[in-house]
């Protein structure tokens, strides 16, 4: 089962009835929905159609300001309730421009680099929400299994000491940089979304990603 956060202030939230998912309540910093355990990672903000036309006139800056903490994100979205024609024909309430509302969106997904993503009806977009978050969570699971696969195959390489270079590495001792060599201390980086995968252990995943044994190799072979 997928664990779905859904936020406490969502006016009309997704109950993901039919889906292998769970939905607790918590408070999400951006976005309407995100995971358990990776609420800071991915978050996916709905949005009805009329929701969007006042985010696109009176509430711009606030929206925009959303858009800036869903762009720190590893994966974000704005699923939208209705299809892009019913934004274009101007079937809504309001004064906003079709052409100039078409116009904003395509300039906030450049801009901020989040698709917005618009559905049949409110039915499609609760299962687009659910996917997506889904394939977030597969994907997090094959780079952990590809990352501590490979960490265990160079422990077992290490663990009696190997040769590079005609050095001998041991799998305790830490890699030598040039700074540490020259007695410097190496600035500090931000980690990329593979390397915070990375140092999050297997257990922490299959924990948050609660499936059946098997379940995720199966979907290995989906899109």
């Amino acid at each position: 089962m997928l664990p779905v956060v859904c936020d406490s202030r969502e006016q009309l939230p997704f109950g993901f009835a039919g889906l292998p998912a769970t939905v607790t309540v918590g408070t999400l910093e951006a976005g309407d929905y995100s995971i358990r355990g990776f609420e800071r990672r991915v978050a996916v903000e709905r949005k009805s159609l009329q929701d969007l036309v006042g985010c696109l006139g009176a509430e711009r800056d606030r929206f925009e300001r959303e858009l800036v903490r869903l762009r720190g994100y590893d994966a974000a979205a704005v699923v939208v309730e209705e299809p892009m024609a019913a934004l274009r024909a101007g079937h809504y309430r309001g004064r906003l421009d079709p052409e100039a509302a078409w116009q904003s969106i395509l300039a906030f997904s450049m801009r901020y680099r989040v698709p917005f993503i618009f559905c049949r009806d409110r039915a499609e977009a609760e299962q687009v929400t659910y996917h997506t978050l889904r394939h977030f969570a597969r994907d997090r699971w094959r780079e952990l299994q590809a990352l501590h696969g490979g960490s265990r195959i160079a422990q077992d390489a290490t663990r009696d000491g190997a040769t590079a270079g005609g050095q001998t590495i041991h799998g305790d001792a830490p890699e030598r940089t040039p700074e540490a060599a020259q007695g410097a201390t190496p600035p500090p980086r931000q980690g990329t979304s593979r390397e915070r995968t990375a140092n999050t252990p297997v257990s922490d995943i299959s924990n948050t990603y609660s499936i059946l044994p098997g379940q995720m190799d199966n979907e290995a072979t989906q899109p």
